[in-house]
């Protein structure tokens, strides 16, 4: 596969789970961040789970199946629940400018413990991916006042702990090559899904509760927002994972925020700013520069 279809790939599920995440912090302020996590962790398992008849099931050593597990437990139940917390109280765009940190991380992984290197463009590609968030976060202190840094805490955490998420299923990648996407995504989620069963063994059934009672468009609007933001974008992101050099697809990720931004913008009738402009210039270029 080519790089170019990598990362691809990898802007997609970012661009699926950046517009789904509008939707998701809608709910987490009207439910709540365990809430809506944990239903779309439920939309997923079911979704896999069909998708995996149809693609097949590999052998899975011990070894793998245990990243693979803990890593949704890691990366979908905790680490989306800190994220969706922010998401309650920041919003979408500002929570998800803290995924300028996961390059970081996840370049150290890959340079330490996969031997990947760090070429001079794939580190200009992190430079100027970190740089956009940057000039999105004076933006947006510019327009508050504050830095909300507690709820940038929750933000921050649940970044780290989906880097963590994320190293973990190369690691299972690395040890069985021959797994899908789909699989993976399977055994993650299920992974994800009995811990909140564990955490709150009556949540789903209230979950399902509070679903049945919504009116057709609040449930259309929720299910399309799981669809897209975990279906669809586990998929692509997990594909591309498989064969990418792992802090340049993070940089990918990172674009979350601008896109939020851009949405915003189309939403409330009113043209970008120089910041998001030149935000978007940055982008591209560091784009330019992974592929």
């Amino acid at each position: 596969m080519s790089s170019s279809s990598v990362y691809l790939m990898a802007l997609g599920a970012n661009l699926f789970f950046s517009t789904a995440s509008l939707v998701f912090s809608m709910y987490a302020k009207k439910f709540s961040p365990f809430w809506i996590n944990q239903f779309k962790v439920l939309i997923a398992v079911i979704l896999f789970g069909l998708a995996t008849l149809f693609t097949g099931w590999a052998s899975v050593s011990v070894t793998a199946l245990s990243f693979l597990v803990l890593s949704g437990t890691l990366g979908l139940c905790i680490g989306d629940l800190f994220l969706f917390k922010a998401y309650a109280t920041l919003g979408a765009g500002r929570s998800l400018v803290l995924f300028s940190f996961q390059p970081i991380l996840l370049g150290l992984y890959g340079w330490l413990i996969l031997g990947q290197s760090f070429s001079p463009s794939q580190a200009g590609a992190v430079f100027c991916m970190i740089a956009c968030l940057g000039v999105f976060l004076l933006e947006r202190n510019k327009m508050t006042g504050r830095w909300d840094l507690h709820s940038f805490f929750w933000a921050f955490a649940g970044i780290l702990l989906d880097a963590i998420g994320v190293m973990l299923t190369r690691s299972a990648y690395e040890l069985t090559p021959d797994l899908d996407s789909m699989q993976v995504n399977f055994i993650r989620c299920a992974g994800a899904l009995i811990a909140f069963f564990v955490w709150k063994p009556k949540g789903i059934s209230q979950v399902l509760k509070d679903f049945g009672a919504m009116v057709l468009k609040e449930k259309s609007l929720v299910l399309i927002a799981c669809i897209c933001g975990t279906f669809v974008s586990l998929s692509l992101y997990l594909a591309a994972l498989k064969y990418a050099h792992v802090a340049s697809l993070t940089a990918v990720a990172i674009t979350g925020p601008v896109w939020v931004s851009l949405l915003e913008c189309l939403w409330e009738k009113r043209w970008p700013n120089q910041y998001l402009i030149l935000a978007f210039l940055f982008f591209i270029y560091g784009f330019y520069l992974m592929t």
